[in-house]
C-alpha cells in the first residue's frame, strides 16, 4: 500500500504535499520503488519477446531478462541518478539555494514517472530516439528547476 502512496505522489511532483510525503520515505521503501519501476519500465519488452515466439524459451533466457537485466538496468540508473544529484547541487548552488545532496537524490529517484510516461507516450507516437529523451530530459529537468526554485533563498551573511 505504501509502495501505491509513493507512485502516487511521484506523479504530483513537484508540488509541495507530494515533496513533504516523498522526503519522509525510509531509503528501504525508496529502493524498493525504485526496483519495481525498473520492473515495470522492462515488462513491456519482456512481454514483447515472450509474445514473438514460437521459439522454446530457456532458462538462462529467463534468468538473464528477469534478474540480471533489472538488476544491471537499476545499477545503471543508481549511477545516473547520483550523477543527476550533484548537477542538481551544482543548480541550487547557481539558484542560491541550501538544498543537501541526500534530498535532491531522493527527488530525482522519485521525479522518474513522470518523464518516464512522456517519453514513452512519445516514443509510442512519433518513434523519434532524439525526440523522446529530449522530452524526457526537458520534462525532467523542469520538475527540478520547479521544486529548486520553491524553496527560500539561503541567508546572506
Amino acid at each position: 500500500m505504501k509502495l501505491i502512496q509513493i507512485y502516487m505522489n511521484a506523479l504530483r511532483l513537484p508540488k509541495k504535499q507530494a515533496r513533504i510525503f516523498l522526503n519522509k520515505t525510509n531509503l528501504t521503501q525508496t529502493l524498493l520503488y525504485l526496483f519495481s519501476l525498473v520492473i515495470l519500465i522492462n515488462l513491456p519488452g519482456f512481454i514483447g519477446v515472450l509474445m514473438k515466439g514460437n521459439e522454446k524459451i530457456e532458462g538462462l533466457f529467463v534468468l538473464q531478462y528477469l534478474i540480471l537485466g533489472p538488476f544491471f538496468a537499476a545499477f545503471a540508473l543508481l549511477a545516473g541518478i547520483s550523477i543527476t544529484a550533484f548537477v542538481l547541487v551544482v543548480t541550487a548552488k547557481m539558484f542560491k539555494r541550501n538544498l543537501k545532496y541526500q534530498y535532491l537524490w531522493k527527488m530525482a529517484v522519485f521525479s522518474l514517472p513522470l518523464p518516464i510516461l512522456i517519453a514513452f507516450l512519445i516514443d509510442f507516437i512519433i518513434q523519434n530516439d532524439t525526440l523522446t529523451a529530449a522530452a524526457f530530459l526537458i520534462v525532467f529537468f523542469s520538475i527540478h528547476l520547479k521544486m529548486i526554485s520553491d524553496f527560500p533563498k539561503r541567508k546572506q551573511n
